[in-house]
């Protein structure tokens, strides 16, 4: 048998077309910004993050979940699922808001939906803005030569 179990846990398509789906779903609202989304196991972990950003990176929000499946009596898989599941709800709610103001905590939390324990965060970044900062710190500001 199979020792990964990698049958019973999302891969790179199965990421993908739920990317697409959640495009599809909030097309309305998402201001030229798209989704990605990862899952992955680490020992008895399931993570998900589910990123929404423009095609410069200067709106960067990813929001990240985690679960001890076997603690919570999941499969990796279906705890993957139950994480987007609730990351889908969360987007949901903040997409729908007039000034998407609904926010996660910057550091992991604990929250609880149908009787399972799992964690969340999330923060807004601009990458393009930290990029341009980490290029000017690198290689000096050319007003300074």
């Amino acid at each position: 048998m199979n020792q990964g179990h990698e049958s019973d846990f999302l891969n790179q398509d199965d990421c993908d077309a739920l990317a697409k789906a959640m495009e599809s779903k909030y097309a309305m609202a998402l201001k030229g910004r798209s989704f990605k989304v990862e899952a992955e196991v680490k020992g008895r972990g399931v993570f998900v993050k589910v990123i929404l950003s423009n095609q410069d990176r200067s709106y960067y929000y990813p929001v990240e979940a985690r679960v001890l499946y076997e603690k919570e009596e999941l499969q990796r898989g279906e705890a993957a699922l139950f994480l987007l599941d609730y990351i889908d709800a969360y987007f949901d709610e903040y997409l729908t808001q007039e000034n998407e103001e609904i926010y996660l905590p910057i550091d992991w939390a604990d929250f609880q939906y149908e009787a399972v324990d799992f964690q969340m965060r999330g923060q807004i970044l601009n990458l393009k803005l930290e990029e341009l900062a980490e290029q000017l710190l690198k290689n000096g500001s050319p007003a300074m030569h």
